[in-house]
């Protein structure tokens, strides 16, 4: 059996091994050589006898040069071996020294390690075996057996199966091969892999495989048949079936090139796909301009030129998205590509701008607060860090600290509004050149000053005359600006006439032959007291607020007064607050509060409590309006307790700029004022408060401002205005207050109607020079005019200051002071 199994081996064994697949983009090629060129490891036996598998081939296949070059070299590589008598016999048959028939060859000794059954004519058996027929099969040339039916060659593979030798599944298989039966050679091959022992005869399946894998695969791949393709490069379960896979697999790789190469790109990317050759994917991807398609692929594989590629794409990304205004899907891609590499200095500006387009705060704070820390002059960086917190202090507080340029704009852009809007105190802390200048405001302050107010109004007491000296001494602290005063203030009033009633009396003649009054009350005194003012400047606001108490041995009780102040300022709106607790200023009564005649007990010293209010709007370049009001509710020591209110419009239009270069401005427009008062207590008796109360005092005119520039050396500002005015007062009850009635009569005695029409107006001009460094001196006068009265006011100041300075601003006009002008401004 040994001898006829290596017979059939001869037949068929050899041109399977030497069957090498060719890989041919779309189409089958097959060659053929000899065992020789193919130089397949073939070991000698234990004895150091050669294997004469090649040479029996090319003897029964009366391939005479072949066998006599193979003899030659057998001889050769083995000098001690001795031919056996039966390949001597066929070689010198074929070569033409004997007659094929003159006699048949031999058996092979026992040491021969072949004995062809080509040499050995079969005897067929009455019944063939399975056995006979392949060898009979085995025994047919190339031609012959390739001409066999598909019938016939699937009956062969049967009876392979049931003999079970491996030289007949491979005898099978090949031929199978050769007529392109590719399932039943498949079947015969494993077959033969699961019943050899011999190396050569397992190589020689598995290269029949390959085989079929080459042909299959290039068939598929030229039909572009995908399906058949992912089943041919799918997972193998045999190691033998895994090295099939393989090769499918190299041979798509190689065609996915060459498609590649001829610019077949979209079949090429199939392949690659098909392979998940992340390589080839990307490539075929961006050779087609799918850029899209590329980055995706590149994002999703973790390897670190992929991670590269990745990067790359995101920050096209981030740039081309910011550039179309999708700017939440830019910042996303920069948020992507950080996760994967540290953000260049330019990639963290372009996130922050991003975020800062759809006011994600934070992630545009953070982007510019790395840009800005790589770069500490970068002043664009810096302006938008002060533009995303330009409403939190706080936070502006943080970054300024943080950075010198963010600091730097922030104080920039508060002196740029602060200057106009006449926060000094503001723009100096804030480093303004041109406040830093002409002022030292965070220096010790000394100032000494002397007011005087005359008013002029009914005879009588109607007069009120005050002289006021004071000392102060302030400076700043933490952004405050301070000051603390010492007042000493003489009042003067005028006598009464005889007739007049005074307290719960009518004054009467000294003596039959004269007019002076039998009046033995005050007409002034002096007296002293203090008072204190903070004030603080912030961007949008200013804050304003003094408390004073005085005077302390006046005829009524003092009690403390002062008031608060606040301003904001919007665009192109300012609006101010006041509330207010503070004397009533015009006459001894209301004032201070005074005796009666006969000494024995004091009234008036009228309180004012109450809240005033302002709005001023530009409506166009140089033009504004503005109204002001004010309610409050006036009480005092046996005064009735009175309401009023107070109202106020004006439009007005700068002309500074046509002009005069000198001048800061000059405002130029009409006005209309209302007073009014639930009661008129302007007479002298109990009850009233001594003040003027008109039930309507109604004022419609024009006034003038000008201002000229700061920060000079000297400076003046001029007011007037200039009004027709109607003056009407009720007959209000001589007592008011009935606990002062002396008789049936005096409840109701009045005081007598009054109405009035006139011209009313007021002058008013101040100023301040600076002196040198250290001093300035300053000053004001005015006067002013109604239908029932008219005053006159005068005062100086001289400051003294440490540090230096070579001008002068409007807030410290002596009547700017908030406590004088009423609003923080």
């Amino acid at each position: 059996m040994k001898s006829s199994k290596k017979s059939v081996l001869t037949s068929f064994l050899v041109p399977a091994l030497v069957a090498i697949p060719l890989l041919v983009k779309k189409g089958i090629a097959q060659t053929t050589t000899t065992y020789q060129e193919k130089e397949l490891p073939v070991l000698p036996t234990l004895d150091q006898q050669p294997d004469l598998t090649g040479l029996w081939y090319h003897i029964n296949e009366k391939q005479v040069s072949l066998a006599n070059t193979e003899f030659e070299r057998l001889r050769a590589e083995y000098p001690a071996w001795r031919a056996p008598k039966d390949v001597i016999t066929e070689l010198d048959r074929i070569n033409g020294r004997l007659k094929a028939a003159a006699s048949a060859p031999a058996e092979s000794p026992k040491n021969s390690n072949t004995a062809p059954l080509s040499a050995k004519p079969l005897s067929k058996p009455k019944q063939p075996t399975a056995e006979f027929l392949l060898e009979q099969f085995a025994q047919l040339n190339p031609a012959a057996r390739q001409k066999t039916s598909e019938n016939k060659l699937a009956q062969l593979g049967n009876l392979a199966n049931t003999v079970g030798r491996s030289d007949f599944h491979l005898l099978i298989g090949w031929t199978s091969v050769d007529k392109g039966l590719f399932n039943q050679a498949i079947e015969q091959f494993n077959n033969a892999l699961n019943t050899t022992t011999l190396q050569v005869e397992r190589e020689s399946a598995q290269q029949g495989l390959q085989r079929i894998t080459t042909t299959r695969v290039q068939q598929a791949l030229a039909a572009k048949n995908i399906t058949l393709l992912k089943q041919y490069i799918g997972e193998g379960q045999k190691q033998e079936l895994e090295q099939n896979k393989a090769l499918a697999r190299e041979i798509v790789l190689g065609s996915a090139w060459e498609y590649f190469d001829e610019k077949d790109y979209t079949y090429a990317h199939t392949l690659f796909s098909l392979l998940q050759h992340h390589e080839g994917q990307y490539i075929s991807l961006t050779a087609q301009n799918l850029n899209d398609e590329a980055f995706e692929l590149a994002c999703s594989i973790n390897t670190e030129v992929f991670l590269r590629r990745c990067a790359d794409g995101l920050a096209e990304r981030q740039a081309s998205l910011y550039s179309q205004g999708a700017f939440q899907d830019s910042v996303n891609a920069g948020k992507q590509l950080q996760q994967i590499r540290p953000l260049t200095l330019e990639e963290y500006a372009l996130l922050g701008w991003a975020a800062r387009e759809y006011q994600d705060v934070n992630t545009a704070t953070d982007a510019f607060s790395y840009a800005l820390s790589k770069d500490p002059e970068n002043t664009i960086y810096a302006n938008e860090l002060v533009k995303l917190h330009s409403g939190n202090e706080d936070k502006l507080s943080e970054l300024a600290a943080e950075f010198s340029a963010v600091k730097a704009i922030q104080q920039q852009q508060i002196t740029q509004t602060a200057w106009p809007r006449k926060q000094f105190l503001l723009a100096y802390l804030n480093g303004d050149n041109r406040s830093t200048t002409a002022q030292t405001k965070d220096a010790l302050q000394v100032v000494y000053g002397v007011n005087t107010r005359s008013r002029s109004g009914l005879v009588g007491l109607g007069r009120f005359d005050v002289n006021s000296h004071y000392i102060g001494v302030g400076s700043e602290f933490n952004d405050w600006l301070w000051q603390v005063t010492f007042d000493y203030k003489q009042f003067y009033s005028g006598a009464p006439f005889v007739g007049d009633w005074f307290g719960d009396q009518q004054l009467s003649a000294l003596n039959n032959t004269t007019s002076r009054p039998d009046f033995s009350g005050i007409t002034g005194f002096e007296d002293t007291g203090i008072r204190a003012e903070a004030s603080y400047q912030q961007e949008d606001y200013n804050f304003y607020v003094n408390l004073e108490y005085g005077m302390f041995d006046q005829p009524v009780d003092a009690a403390l007064t002062g008031q608060v102040s606040l301003t904001k300022f919007l665009d192109k709106t300012t609006l101010a607050a006041t509330a207010f607790r503070l004397p009533k200023q015009d006459s001894l009564l209301s004032n201070t509060g005074t005796f009666n005649n006969r000494h024995t007990d004091g009234w008036g010293y009228v309180l004012e409590d109450g809240v005033r209010v302002l709005a001023a709007h530009a409506v166009a370049p140089k033009w504004s309006v503005a109204g002001t009001a004010q309610v409050s509710r006036l009480t005092g020591d046996r005064v009735i307790d009175n309401n009023a209110l107070a109202v106020r419009m004006d439009v007005s239009y700068d002309l500074a700029s046509q002009v005069s270069p000198k001048l800061d401005y000059w405002r130029v427009g009409p006005f209309i004022s209302y007073n009014g008062y639930d009661n008129n207590v302007s007479g002298f008796t109990y009850g009233n408060g001594g003040y003027f109360s008109p039930s309507m005092f109604l004022s419609v005119g024009a006034y003038s401002e000008l201002l000229t520039l700061e920060a000079q050396q000297w400076q003046v500002r001029l007011r007037t205005t200039l009004a027709v005015s109607r003056v009407e007062q009720d007959d209000d009850l001589r007592f008011p207050l009935n606990d002062f009635a002396l008789n049936d009569e005096d409840l109701v005695t009045t005081l007598g109607e009054d109405n009035n029409t006139g011209l009313s107006g007021n002058i008013m001009a101040e100023g301040q020079y600076r002196l040198s460094d250290n001093w300035i001196v300053a000053g004001y006068m005015g006067k002013s005019f109604a239908v029932e009265f008219e005053d006159f006011e005068a005062g100086i100041q001289i400051r003294w200051r440490a540090g230096k300075g070579n001008g002068v601003t409007s807030d410290e006009l002596i009547l700017s002071s908030p406590r004088l002008s009423g609003f923080a401004l």
